[in-house]
């Protein structure tokens, strides 16, 4: 099928791209669009010269609204050029309601809808829902939310592309621990409730080698220790990610408090890479993964220590749940898989 793919540019990482190849492995002819890409670009001499006229804040809300128009016109330009059998937007919270119904009279197929975050944060993702045949969640616990707008939602969890992960190389910088991921909110502040920096900070505190990338971590108070072991902002791209993860002994998982139930992509990125994983425990995890034996799992900071410092002590065990989660992953939970399941639940299969 011609399939319209619609999604947000990421600078840590490619969503849309894992969707776009996972639908071309499984015979489909893609035309993908990411929005947002345009806030990314540095501000030219005119910008520049605009925003000590206008001043920051002025210029920078301008900018964004700017990008934001310009989006909503693309994506109506593409469906209207390519006229798609199917259209899938994945998050598309800067697409207006007004967009969606547009894009429904411009395409041939059916259109669906897959949000990786909590969709209640986003006015236009909620006031837009009832437009789509097909609402997808990777995380269950908010179809209620949903479903007050008249519409059912199905559960579709994230995935891995083992192309991009898969490798037997090891960053040479070896650690006990690592853990790449941000302790800002989604929003860019810090979050009200800390529990993934509390989580890491108690292993700061420990007599562990531990290693941390991502944002945030720098504007916590000074008296975190987890500042100590802050390695940057950003790890990147996924190759990197994917070696660092194979030359830390536990590659740690600690969910964002978006993800209530269901396991975020990390989940299934760290077994991908080969590594052993210890994540917090989510209940969609056995429906996924068997847990103790393709992931290890851990309740609060003290299990997860005890958890540490057994596994730290047990090579073999770690190898031996790395290999399987692995193998889960090829077998269950690639792109190509979640875009066979989309693509079928889309078209009524």
């Amino acid at each position: 099928m011609r399939v319209l793919l619609i999604g947000p540019a990421w600078d840590t990482g490619q969503w849309v791209e894992y969707c776009a190849a996972g639908l071309v492995g499984i015979g489909h002819d893609v035309v993908m669009h990411r929005y947002s890409a345009g806030l990314d670009r540095p501000a030219g001499p005119w910008a520049r010269l605009q925003r000590r006229l206008v001043g920051a804040d002025r210029f920078h809300m301008e900018r964004v609204l700017g990008v934001l128009r310009r989006d909503n016109l693309d994506v109506l330009k593409v469906a209207a050029q390519h006229r798609p059998e199917l259209t899938v937007v994945l998050k598309g919270e800067v697409l207006l309601p007004e967009t969606i119904e547009r894009i429904g009279h411009l395409t041939d197929g059916p259109m669906v809808h897959w949000s990786g975050d909590d969709p209640t944060w986003f006015p236009n993702i909620v006031a837009a829902a009832h437009l789509y045949d097909r609402f997808f969640l990777a995380d269950p616990s908010y179809a209620q939310d949903i479903e007050a707008r008249n519409v059912t939602a199905q559960f579709l969890p994230h995935a891995a592309d083992p192309s991009i992960w898969v490798g037997d190389d090891a960053g040479s910088d070896t650690v006990d621990i690592i853990f790449v991921g941000d302790a800002r909110h989604n929003m860019g502040h810090l979050p009200e409730d800390r529990y993934r920096v509390d989580i890491v900070e108690a292993i700061a505190q420990a007599d562990v080698s531990l290693a941390v990338w991502g944002r945030g971590w720098e504007k916590l108070e000074a008296n975190y220790k987890v500042g100590s072991v802050h390695r940057g902002l950003t790890l990147l791209p996924a190759a990197a990610v994917a070696r660092a993860y194979r030359g830390a002994k536990i590659s740690l998982n600690v969910h964002h408090a978006q993800m209530r139930e269901a396991p975020n992509m990390r989940t299934f990125e760290i077994p991908s890479a080969g590594a052993f994983q210890l994540t917090d425990y989510k209940t969609r995890m056995a429906d996924l993964f068997d847990v103790g034996t393709e992931l290890a799992v851990y309740k609060d900071s003290d299990d997860l220590l005890t958890l540490i410092d057994r596994y730290l002590g047990d090579p073999q065990a770690r190898h031996d749940i790395a290999v399987a989660g692995r193998r889960r992953v090829e077998r269950d939970h690639t792109y190509e898989v979640r875009m066979r399941q989309l693509v079928e639940a889309a078209l009524g299969k």
